[in-house]
């Protein structure tokens, strides 16, 4: 018993700081400079600490899952049909078109003109 609540306190702290890192994420994502680097500083976290625990609760290296919210967020944007691609690049941090639709074929398996 004693354990098991453990085991719910870890679990409990994990989903913690996940949502955090998720909200920093959502906070800076127009931001290119948004990286693994500033994820560490902000959440007091070391690189190898940050890689583990990313990669343990998510299956992905910080820099994928980054990758991969801004990429969520690019499709939910697309999707309202407001914005050109090249906003919606900017507003999800993307700088380089080509680099853009490369990361957003390879999450959703079409370029961002052909999801819109």
């Amino acid at each position: 018993e004693m354990s098991r609540g453990l085991g719910d306190v870890y679990k409990r702290q994990d989903e913690k700081f996940l949502a955090n890192v998720i909200h920093l994420i959502e906070e800076h994502i127009s931001d290119s400079e948004l990286n693994v680097n500033a994820l560490c500083e902000w959440t007091d976290i070391n690189n190898k600490q940050m890689y583990r625990k990313i990669k343990q609760l998510t299956g992905m290296t910080p820099v994928e899952y980054i990758k991969s919210i801004r990429m969520k967020k690019a499709a939910m944007l697309l999707k309202q049909q407001k914005f050109t691609v090249a906003e919606v690049m900017y507003m999800v941090g993307f700088s380089n078109h080509s680099y853009f639709s490369k990361c957003f074929q390879a999450e959703f398996g079409m370029t961002p003109k052909q999801y819109v």
